[in-house]
């Protein structure tokens, strides 16, 4: 009985941080497409790609992003980690893996973002791995997936969302 109130209570204490089953599913399978994607020193972003996708989708609740009217949906933040198609056809012809994306047109490319999260992670580890290369620090390589070199403010809202990931993952909620 004490056991069982203790998951209640537990379970009770992640939805007020507003984390939904759904969403636990979705960083989940962030988390296992991320964990086979190493960088240069073997390292993997499992933690830090989470946290994107809380950041920058509510881990899959808004996954259209910055879309303006009387543009192409082509060229909005698509999916759970929020990638345009321009970037992933970038990280497609620079990953063998994902080479095949680029035989696709823009539209196919924005559906797969938008409903295929395996493929979407893919590309955003890939991304986040070559971003760590070429910027070297951790505070650059985040900043860089928000498209800037120096950016405070979205560091911190993903660290915020990186705690909360590592805070999951202890608790048993995701490994």
């Amino acid at each position: 009985m004490i056991r069982i109130l203790l998951l209640l209570l537990t379970v009770s204490s992640i939805y007020a941080k507003g984390i939904t089953p759904e969403q636990l599913s979705t960083l989940q399978s962030v988390r296992d497409a991320a964990k086979k994607i190493p960088d240069y020193k073997g390292i993997t972003y499992e933690n830090t790609l989470s946290a994107i996708c809380l950041t920058e989708s509510s881990a899959g609740v808004h996954i259209l992003g910055d879309m303006k009217k009387g543009k192409s949906i082509t060229n909005a933040s698509l999916g759970p980690m929020q990638i345009k198609v321009q970037t992933a056809r970038y990280i497609a012809k620079l990953t063998p893996s994902l080479n095949y994306l680029v035989r696709y047109s823009d539209q196919k490319i924005a559906t797969i973002l938008l409903t295929d999260i395996k493929t979407s992670v893919k590309i955003a580890a890939h991304y986040l791995v070559r971003l760590k290369k070429s910027r070297k620090k951790y505070f650059y390589m985040v900043s860089g997936y928000n498209g800037g070199w120096r950016n405070k403010p979205y560091y911190s809202r993903v660290m915020k969302n990186y705690r909360t990931v590592s805070m999951l993952v202890k608790k048993g909620y995701l490994n």
